[in-house]
């Protein structure tokens, strides 16, 4: 494998052949505005022994934490020798990070089989009517340590939660609840909603939780504020705070007064902290040990609150009770 420039082989029969099935592309002037726009990805292709340009991954660096994958195909001659599962483990490994990307029904099994963490995502407006999927394979090293920098807390319309903390028995509406919310956020920002998934303990059936619906929104870039802040205010949701150095973290809450509260996390697509999230609720749908342990962890954790700090308790010392339960847990899932 060894990286190209695709300014070098535009007019090599077998680039020309990838991209067209990576991306099928309207005709010859669609596939001469794709070469423009790989023109500024980063190229990794394997080459066969006759020299011929087997495979191609064209890639761009998301952040400091993932890369996001335009395009891959391999030419059908050389398919089911997996190439495609290679260059994507070692763009993984090259570069350390998270790789992700957005596909539809014909490579969802593709990326599925690769160990990806997979969510529904928006539709394309490149391929009207076509279920959409986005696809995000681990770097591990990520998920199992956290940022060193400070985070930043910067209130916007919110504030530093306090109050008495209630742990309460699962609730047959949170589904319903989460999916009120979803179809409200993916009204208001359509393609920019790359993923919007259920986290945080009202997403796992049978566990006890805060009535508290969390909601992990992904959005291309979570930095640019004007992509999406405004489409979620015109949906009547509160920018609540922003984490800058926290994976970019922004967070949005239904106004006050609102019959069913919740938490919207906003991240950058790729973001460890959302893998993180759905891959400990899976844990936690599938293992009842653990399960009870995390529930006994945060009623022990809201008792300790209320006895520390009494009926106007901070949320984020609740959290930190808790945090090395969740920290050992993080340890046994991602430890590579």
């Amino acid at each position: 494998m060894r990286h190209i420039k695709i300014k070098d082989h535009r007019d090599d029969s077998s680039v020309r052949r990838l991209l067209v099935l990576a991306a099928d592309p309207a005709g010859e002037q669609g596939l001469e505005d794709l070469l423009d726009e790989c023109q500024d990805l980063q190229v990794l292709a394997h080459i066969a022994e006759d020299g011929t340009i087997a495979a191609l991954a064209a890639y761009r660096h998301s952040d400091q934490y993932s890369l996001c994958l335009e395009y891959l195909a391999a030419l059908p001659e050389f398919q089911q020798r997996g190439l495609g599962r290679a260059l994507v483990e070692e763009l993984r490994s090259m570069h350390r990070k998270n790789v992700w990307a957005t596909t539809d029904d014909d490579a969802i099994d593709f990326y599925r089989a690769l160990g990806c963490v997979v969510s529904n995502s928006a539709e394309d407006p490149r391929w009207t009517g076509v279920a959409r999927y986005l696809c995000t394979l681990p770097y591990l090293p990520l998920l199992n340590n956290q940022p060193t920098e400070d985070p930043e807390y910067e209130a916007v319309n919110g504030q530093l939660t306090r109050g008495n903390i209630r742990i309460v028995e699962p609730s047959p509406s949170w589904p319903q609840d989460f999916e009120d919310f979803a179809h409200r956020i993916a009204g208001a920002l359509g393609p920019q909603a790359l993923a919007i998934e259920h986290t945080g303990s009202t997403s796992v059936p049978g566990l006890p939780a805060k009535p508290i619906i969390d909601i992990s929104l992904l959005v291309p870039d979570a930095n640019v504020e004007p992509s999406y802040v405004p489409a979620l205010e015109g949906a009547g949701l509160v920018f609540w705070h922003r984490e800058p150095g926290w994976y970019a973290h922004r967070m949005f809450k239904p106004p006050a007064g609102s019959s069913i509260d919740a938490n919207i996390h906003v991240f950058s697509a790729g973001s460890p902290e959302y893998l993180r999230m759905v891959i400990f609720r899976e844990h936690l749908k599938g293992d009842a040990a653990d399960r009870q342990a995390y529930a006994q962890v945060k009623r022990q954790a809201a008792a300790q609150l209320l006895a520390e700090q009494g009926e106007d308790g901070l949320v984020m010392d609740y959290n930190r009770i808790k945090e090395p339960f969740i920290l050992a847990l993080h340890h046994k899932l991602f430890a590579s």
